[in-house]
Order: structure tokens, then C-alpha cells, then sequence
């Protein structure tokens, strides 16, 4: 029997894919996993050029995201955690996104998001499926590591509507590092 905020959840990760296909576990992308991340040639928000063959070398986690997009939205704050806690870290934040600039400032307004963010890049998301949120942890030499969706939610007593539990995120990040 599915917990109601979980039913709830997995319906919003559904809502969150173009071409709806049948709910995943955070490890169903094996698909990924193993393979070169390929370079790309994005600007970001101020519209400076960011290629990955000129920042690879480093750990990188990549969340793929838009501004529509509830579980997108609501792992934003502990993305923006993630990435204070390991300032101290050569790692790069990068958030990718469809959605154009226009539209991303004001919502940025809201929702602060202290990534790296790549817009009106949909042709380049299209390369891994347009499944949302999708997060890529990738290692120096450029190759991905771990596929996940959304931070994973859990449940407890005392949080029977659950909390994104972002240990498993910061684990695999943190072993990305240390490598």
C-alpha cells in the first residue's frame, strides 16, 4: 500500500515528464550510468559561454530542471544546500533548463537557485531523455557516475507527509570528490 504523500509525489514526477512513461526508482537509469557525459556549448543567464570540455576535470553534479516543474521546484532549497555545504570543494553546480531566460530570471526571483544555470537548452536535455528533475553526478574524468531524479523523500512519524533526504546526494558526491 503507497503512503498518500508518496502516491502524491510519485503522481508529481510523473506531471513533470513531457511524454508521461511508468514511475522509475531513483536507480532506474542505468542507461547513463558509465557513459562519457557529451560536451556541449550553452550560455548561461548573463549570456556567457559555457563549454564542458573547458570545465571538465573536476566532480560535477548536473541537475536537468524547469520552472513548471513541482518536485524540480521543491528540491531546489536542498540542491542550493548541497552545493553551500561543499563550497569549500572543486565541484561544479550546474542546473540545465529548457525554459528561456525571460522566463527563468523572474522565477528566480522566488526561488533562488545558486547553480549554474544553462537555459534554452532543450535540444541538449533531449540527449538524455526529458525526464524531470534528473540529477547526474559525474566524475573527473567526465564520466557519469549515478542518474537519480528528484532528492529522494522519506517518511517518518514525525514527518508522515515526508522530507527530501538528501544524504544519499551528498554520499555519492562526496565519494566523487575523494576519488
Amino acid at each position: 500500500m503507497i503512503r498518500p504523500g508518496l502516491f502524491a509525489l510519485l503522481l508529481l514526477s510523473v506531471a513533470c515528464q513531457p511524454n508521461p512513461t511508468p514511475i522509475h526508482s531513483p536507480e532506474d537509469y542505468p542507461r547513463m550510468v558509465g557513459k562519457e557525459f557529451p560536451d556541449f556549448q550553452l550560455q548561461d543567464m548573463q549570456g556567457n559561454l559555457v563549454q564542458w570540455s573547458d570545465i571538465k576535470g573536476k566532480p560535477a553534479l548536473i541537475n536537468f530542471w524547469f520552472t513548471r516543474c513541482p518536485p524540480c521546484v521543491a528540491e531546489i532549497p536542498h540542491l542550493n544546500t548541497i552545493k553551500k555545504d561543499f563550497s569549500r570543494e572543486a565541484v561544479h553546480f550546474l542546473a540545465i533548463a529548457p525554459d528561456n531566460p525571460a522566463l527563468i530570471a523572474p522565477f528566480l526571483l522566488k526561488h533562488p537557485f545558486d547553480f549554474t544555470i544553462l537555459p534554452n537548452a532543450q535540444p541538449f536535455i533531449d540527449l538524455f531523455g526529458n525526464e524531470f528533475p534528473l540529477n547526474l553526478f559525474v566524475d573527473k574524468k567526465g564520466i557519469i557516475r549515478h542518474a537519480r531524479g528528484a532528492i529522494p523523500t522519506s517518511f517518518s512519524q514525525q514527518q508522515p507527509q515526508g522530507f527530501m533526504d538528501d544524504r544519499e546526494f551528498r554520499r555519492m558526491l562526496g565519494n566523487l570528490i575523494r576519488e
